[in-house]
């Protein structure tokens, strides 16, 4: 078997429990506040490393730096998992190895003890990385009618790929995109970008609006074709890079096409073949550059706001690449820090699905380069943070030289690739890439996490209430974090350039005694939220102002009775009063109450009209179990609103 594990060792990599992060308290032997289990891939010292029963230890919320908070509560997403695309250029790379060789690729993918990957791409027709130029109907003349129409070549390398892959994952979501329509089709009359050059234009590379129905027909053709194969498209892209134009197969759509082509077209011919495959649209990078024309966020929620287009579209596709001058004079890859246009979009369409659906380590194989997985880590971390359902990386596999492609030079890496001898050797990414994909499988759903910590972090919890913290360090410094869940808390040391998955069971219910003879201290709140707050061009009123630690810095509400702002503190605390700097409303009414949840509150303390006399005011009560504490006006002062420099809560520790 050849098989070879390229840039790194398999020599332990130290996960520990550690001084530092978010104060711990040791706990006795009779008090047990569960385990977690921690998994590591790490550039200085292994790929695949395991660490089991990690006690937790009981959080001392009075030191409230270096953390992950979970709240198990908070459900985002449910996920599809993680894939990577079965190209011509993959298939043929696998087909050239031994029958005992070509297991073993799958198996490492999609097998049980592999990567278990879930979700798979290919593509209609060719792209850059095939081993040949080829539609589904190349005719010299134009054919509308589609008569020649036959997925023939595809039976060459990319169906038998997939049919393996079915057998090792029978419920695999396969998606599928365009680089081009045939030839004919358009009005370059080539399938090929031509220009090269993403923000520019020179050649008209679209389709041509009277052969819109029958690119219609051409998609319904393809889902046919494969469901005769027992292939079922459970996603179609319209177009792979919308708006690109590159020397590779390419077609450029502007937003009113799309619309028409979907509205009138795509979508009718799919709904009235009794297909059930998800449309989705975009299928490029999150940013909103001239390099993107429309960009993500005006392409997608001009499409969107569409009726008869949207009645069709299921989701939005896009890439993670990125770049700028600076990096393309230098010839290497440019990290994406749009994630904010996923939020946008969302935010406007929030029932529509986002994908992940094509990366890789461009510029280069990359060949034993950590750099590649550094870069995994950070993009699916954060695109997973921000509402992606699934992610998908490019090539399964290629060779040393990051190929082959056809008709352009585009050297790329991918997770697995082939030596001079055709020997596997499995990349670093290919282990940050298992270990997301065996974390987050079909079903799991993402929940809400929170950190002061430089880090990438995503978690989710499974089906049968495992949760998993993924943490990721991608710069050269050792970190130690505390996983924080309710009271209770885990430390790990993040190595420089690692991933780290903590997992452990959401079976923990922490108790409600108080013990009299503990003392107080203050802890500042790490969030804090308000009813309203005072719009100012220059200042920021918001509610984090009062948790800042600035004094010069304030919460303001609107000028109403009846304002409040909840103080959440790092964990689950023995809370027994709070203090506040007010700028002004400290002689008003208002109530103190306090929370586990955040939605049911206890009253613990009225403070009537003109009761404070000072800004600094102190209010205690008998101690509580609580993580929250609320400040509920009651009645102003007949000055202004409610205003507020900084708080900080008392707790028995």
């Amino acid at each position: 078997m050849n098989r070879r594990i390229v840039a790194g060792t398999l020599a332990g990599v130290m996960v520990a429990m550690a001084a530092g992060g978010a104060g711990l308290q040791k706990v006795s032997a009779e008090e047990y506040l569960g385990q977690a289990e921690v998994h590591v891939v790490s550039k200085g010292g292994g790929y695949e490393q395991e660490l089991r029963y990690l006690p937790f230890e009981r959080i001392d919320a009075t030191e409230s730096s270096g953390y992950v908070k979970v709240y198990p509560e908070e459900t985002r997403q449910t996920m599809l998992g993680v894939g990577g695309a079965i190209t011509e250029s993959a298939a043929y790379n696998i087909q050239k190895l031994s029958a005992e060789e070509q297991n073993e690729v799958y198996e490492a993918y999609f097998g049980e003890n592999g990567a278990r990957y879930s979700v798979l791409r290919s593509t209609i027709g060719s792209a850059d990385f095939s081993t040949r130029s080829y539609s589904y109907n190349d005719t010299e003349e134009p054919d509308p009618e589609l008569e020649n129409f036959s997925i023939e070549k595809d039976f060459d390398y990319i169906i038998p790929a997939i049919q393996e892959i079915q057998m090792r994952r029978p419920d695999i979501k396969f998606f599928a995109a365009p680089w081009a329509p045939p030839a004919w089709m358009k009005n370059s009359g080539v399938r090929r970008g031509q220009t090269g050059t993403a923000g520019l234009n020179f050649v008209d590379n679209s389709v041509k609006p009277e052969y819109y129905e029958s690119y219609a027909q051409y998609f319904v053709k393809y889902i046919q074709a494969y469901k005769d194969l027992g292939i079922d498209v459970y996603c179609l892209s319209m177009q792979n890079e919308t708006q690109n134009n590159p020397k590779w197969e390419a077609a450029t759509w502007s937003t009113d096409a799309v619309i028409d082509f979907v509205g009138n077209h795509l979508g009718p011919a799919l709904e009235a073949s009794g297909l059930d495959t998800q449309l989705v649209i975009w299928d490029w990078d999150k940013g909103n550059d001239p390099m993107h024309h429309d960009g993500f966020v005006d392409f997608n929620t001009t499409v969107l706001s569409d009726e008869n287009a949207r009645q069709y579209i299921d989701g939005i596709a896009f890439h993670w690449y990125a770049g700028d001058v600076w990096h393309e004079i230098q010839g290497v890859p440019m990290w994406s820090e749009d994630f904010y246009s996923l939020d946008e979009v969302k935010a406007q369409f929030p029932d529509i699905h986002l994908y992940a659906t094509e990366a890789c380590q461009e510029k280069g194989p990359w060949f034993g380069s950590f750099d590649p997985a550094d870069r995994y880590i950070y993009d699916i971390l954060n695109d997973f943070e921000h509402g992606t359902e699934t992610w998908i990386d490019w090539n399964l596999v290629l060779d040393k030289d990051g190929g082959p492609t056809q008709g352009v030079v585009n050297q790329c890496h991918a997770p697995i690739m082939l030596d001079e001898n055709n020997q596997i050797c499995y990349q670093p990414s290919y282990y940050i890439l298992k270990q997301i994909s065996r974390t987050v499988q079909p079903g799991t759903v993402s929940i809400k996490t929170t950190t002061d910590a430089d880090i990438a972090k995503t978690a989710v919890i499974d089906e049968e209430g495992n949760i998993s913290v993924m943490l990721g360090n991608v710069t050269d410094t050792e970190q130690t974090i505390s996983v924080v869940d309710k009271d209770r808390a885990v430390p790990v040391t993040l190595q420089p350039h690692s991933l780290t998955t903590v997992t452990f069971r959401d079976d923990y219910h922490p108790g409600n005694g108080i013990n009299p003879d503990l003392n107080d201290g203050l802890v500042k709140p790490i969030h804090a939220v308000a009813s309203t707050f005072e719009k100012n061009p220059v200042f920021n009123y918001q509610a984090e102002s009062a948790v800042d630690d600035n004094p010069r810095t304030r919460w303001a509400s609107d000028w109403t009775d009846e304002e409040s702002i909840t103080f959440e503190l790092l964990s689950r605390s023995n809370v027994s009063g709070i203090q506040l700097k007010f700028e002004n409303g400290y002689d008003a009414s208002y109530d103190i109450l306090v929370s586990d949840d955040g939605e049911s509150f206890e009253l613990m303390k009225h403070v009537e009209l003109g009761e404070m006399t000072a800004p600094d005011v102190t209010i205690r009560f008998e101690p509580r179990k609580a993580r929250f504490v609320k400040l509920q006006g009651v009645q102003r002062n007949d000055e202004y609103g409610y205003s507020i420099y900084e708080a900080s809560v008392i707790v028995q520790q």
